[in-house]
């Protein structure tokens, strides 16, 4: 990879000189990001949802740096993103026990451990009356650690119920704890997006634009630990994959204010969505599922050199 990226950069190096119209720009944002991070187990021979765990992220914080490139009308951006270890909203651990039942809920305090994001776009300006149409390509790689804590739950199965039987969550023969062990979700997330957007300038000062994705190819490695906190060593760990095509989605907004002719202030929102992709449950015949729903926010500001 290292050998990839050094032939690319010297590439870039004799090529650049080709375009006279090249210009460089460096920039940093602060934004937050609004998740829920959803993982679903399935019973044995594909039956329903026996356990579904819900990461709500209200919200990341993030701080981030880009770095723009264009020469003529090619465009390449990238920018990375780096959350803080802040709590970040609530963990809901659901199961259901035979005949669909619901015998455990629990909620939970959710803290970002470390959350990290990266993006490589490739894009097109083409101009048409005073408009620009952006066919674009972009990688976007999120890490995503969060870790439960602080929970209380409601344990209705056979194991923790006064009669002995499957009772429901709700139920007053529930047994009821204030203390829970914590679970560690680590998520490696890879889309390849394709789009087209449109920008709209606005006077000489301001630019406004949208755009939308369809995901090519989505990777998710999904990771689930179970801390035992007790001190019995029973901690276990349920690891997936769940790859797709055509799954993900991508919506993008911006307004971009240029109040010098080097320097622009921007604020950029857009929200990544997919309904439920299953995967095989490493060392278990059976399904587990992701799903995702991102909003980032940001406002950033940069440079041209």
């Amino acid at each position: 990879m290292k050998k990839i990226s050094l032939i690319f950069l010297i590439t870039l190096f004799f090529l650049l000189p080709l375009f006279p119209e090249t210009h460089f720009s460096l920039g940093t944002s602060l934004g937050t990001s609004f998740e829920k991070n959803g993982e679903y187990v399935y019973g044995f021979s594909g039956t329903g949802v026996v356990s579904y765990l819900d990461w709500q992220c209200y919200p990341v914080c993030k701080l981030g740096i880009n770095a723009d490139l264009s020469f003529e009308n090619f465009y390449i951006r990238t920018n990375i993103n780096c959350g803080l270890p802040l709590k970040c909203g609530k963990m809901y651990d659901s199961d259901w026990g035979d005949y669909g039942l619901k015998t455990t809920y629990s909620i939970s305090n959710n803290y970002a451990m470390q959350n990290y994001d990266f993006l490589l776009a490739f894009s097109y300006k083409i101009k048409i009356r005073k408009v620009y149409l952006i066919p674009e390509l972009s990688l976007d790689y999120y890490y995503d650690f969060f870790q439960s804590n602080d929970g209380e739950g409601w344990y209705g199965s056979e194991a923790y119920s006064l009669t002995g039987d499957d009772e429901s969550w709700d139920s007053p023969y529930a047994k009821h704890f204030t203390k829970l062990s914590r679970i560690d979700l680590k998520r490696n997330s890879f889309f390849c997006f394709t789009g087209l957007g449109i920008i709209i300038p606005i006077g000489d000062k301001f630019n406004i634009g949208a755009c939308t994705y369809i995901s090519l190819y989505s990777y998710v490695y999904n990771s689930d630990y179970h801390h035992d906190d007790s001190g019995r060593n029973r901690d276990f760990y349920l690891n997936s994959t769940q790859i797709s095509s055509f799954s993900r989605f991508k919506e993008l907004i911006f307004v971009e204010f240029k109040p010098r002719e080097k320097i622009s202030l921007d604020f950029t929102a857009n929200i990544i969505f997919g309904d439920i992709v299953q995967g095989q449950l490493e060392g278990y015949e059976q399904l587990a599922g992701t799903d995702v729903l991102k909003v980032n926010l940001k406002l950033g500001g940069s440079i041209k050199f």
